[in-house]
C-alpha cells in the first residue's frame, strides 16, 4: 500500500470526497465476505480488487481505500463474531432508512460474486442470508425512492 493510500485511509473523513458512501459500501462487502474466511489473512480479496476496479474505474487510490476499509471491516466482524454480524446488519439497516440513495450502492451483480459454495453449510446459509437481506434492503428503498420521484 502506498503512503498516499494509507494516509486516504486513516484521514477519509477528511481528504476523501463522499467518503460515507465508501464506507457504507466496505461495509456491505465486508459482510458479504466475511462468513468465507477464518481470519483477513485468510481471505481471497482478488475479486474485491476486481470489482473496486469496476466501481471506481479511473480512481486507485479510491479502490486503495475501499480495500483497506473492506479488510478493516471484515477484520472487526471477524473478530467479533457471531454478534458482529448483526450489529452490521443494523448498522446498514440504520444507515439506508436514514439515507435512502445509499440503497442505490448495493449491487447484487457485485455482492454475488462473493457467494461461496465451497465453505460449510452453515457459512453459506449465513451469506445467503446477507444476500437476500442486501437485495431485500436494495428494493425496499429503490421502491421508496421511486415513489417518492413521483409525488
Amino acid at each position: 500500500m502506498g503512503v498516499k493510500t494509507w494516509l486516504l485511509t486513516v484521514f477519509r473523513e477528511l481528504f476523501l470526497y463522499h467518503y460515507k458512501s465508501l464506507e457504507f459500501r466496505a461495509e456491505i462487502f465486508a459482510l458479504i465476505i466475511a462468513p468465507a474466511c477464518k481470519s483477513v489473512k485468510e481471505c481471497n480479496f482478488e475479486i474485491l480488487k476486481k470489482t473496486a476496479s469496476e466501481i471506481y474505474k479511473n480512481d486507485l487510490h479510491r479502490q486503495g481505500v475501499f480495500l483497506n476499509i473492506v479488510k478493516e471491516y471484515t477484520a472487526i466482524i471477524l473478530r467479533n463474531a457471531p454478534a458482529s454480524y448483526d450489529e452490521a446488519v443494523k448498522d446498514i439497516n440504520r444507515k439506508v432508512k436514514a439515507n435512502k440513495s445509499l440503497a442505490m450502492k448495493i449491487n447484487m451483480k457485485h455482492i454475488n460474486r462473493f457467494l461461496r459454495d465451497d465453505i460449510s453449510e452453515e457459512k453459506q446459509i449465513l451469506q445467503q442470508r446477507i444476500a437476500e437481506f442486501l437485495e431485500a434492503t436494495s428494493k425496499e428503498a429503490s421502491c421508496l425512492i421511486s415513489a417518492h420521484e413521483s409525488l
